[in-house]
């Protein structure tokens, strides 16, 4: 995988920071080899440095490995802290889910396959750990079932509507990310992400957001009409690129977040 220099100084950044918690990382390896970087990224992911784990996630986006199981990891710790439980028990569920995690990313997403793994993993661990390990996985399932279960919604999108609609529709979102903007374009969509990050959401799910906002941003462009009338036109025609409800009501939630930021960027011009 070939880096930009900004994602090199930012690997580069994540191996010096990582060091200190889990020792040496080779870049060049990390961008090579895929199951070395998960292997990486896991154990960075379950260090106890919140500005390593924020680099983690960042990393794992861009050399889109592990980005469902990591996203996994922080959602169910973050679940056990709000649970109030012990730290010694997080601090097991983190050696355990260290584990467990290493064999996930080569693990299909759906019930047998798990099942195969979690139970491949019990063989090897000793007759005490067992019963602990097997509530973890249990309940770690349903996070990394869901997360994987969002990424093929929205990396995976169907359209319906005219053969012509539905050409234009997934041509403009496989393409998305190498469409140009313009400053006054740019502008409300690093609002709108740099707010989502303020507030917590993961950076998987950041991304999700900048891409419908970016379809979004180019429906817009060259419309007629006043800023409201043609928001809810483009609402409308984009939405047909969402074929399941749950892909939809996401579409609109981040439709109506990312209206604020448009919407008084246009007033300010």
């Amino acid at each position: 995988m070939t880096l930009n220099n900004q994602n090199l100084i930012a690997l580069s950044k994540f191996a010096m920071k990582a060091k200190r918690h889990i020792g040496l990382v080779m870049t060049q390896e990390m961008t090579h080899d895929r199951q070395y970087a998960s292997s990486i990224l896991i154990k960075a992911t379950l260090a106890d440095d919140h500005e390593l784990v924020d680099m983690t996630r960042k990393i794992s986006v861009e050399l889109d490995v592990g980005v469902e199981v990591i996203a996994a990891i922080e959602s169910y710790l973050n679940s056990l802290v709000a649970k109030g439980v012990s730290n010694k028990c997080i601090v097991d569920s983190k050696h355990f889910l260290g584990k467990l995690a290493q064999s996930l990313p080569d693990t299909h997403a759906d019930g047998a396959s798990y099942r195969q793994t979690v139970e491949a993993l019990i063989q090897e661990l000793d007759v005490e750990e067992r019963r602990f390990c097997i509530s973890l996985a249990r309940e770690f399932y349903v996070f990394w079932i869901r997360e994987n279960s969002l990424a093929d919604e929205f990396y995976n999108v169907q359209v319906f509507e005219s053969e012509t609609q539905k050409e234009e529709l997934m041509a403009l979102w496989n393409n998305i990310e190498q469409e140009f903007f313009s400053d006054t374009e740019s502008l409300p969509l690093n609002m709108y992400i740099n707010s989502m990050r303020k507030i917590g959401v993961s950076e998987r799910d950041v991304n999700i957001r900048r891409k419908i906002a970016k379809v979004l941003i180019v429906a817009l462009r060259n419309k007629l009409g006043s800023a409201e009338e043609t928001y809810r036109d483009a609402i409308n025609k984009t939405q047909h690129l969402f074929l399941w409800q749950d892909q939809k009501e996401f579409f609109l939630i981040v439709s109506r977040e990312f209206h604020h930021f448009w919407l008084g960027n246009i007033q300010k011009h």
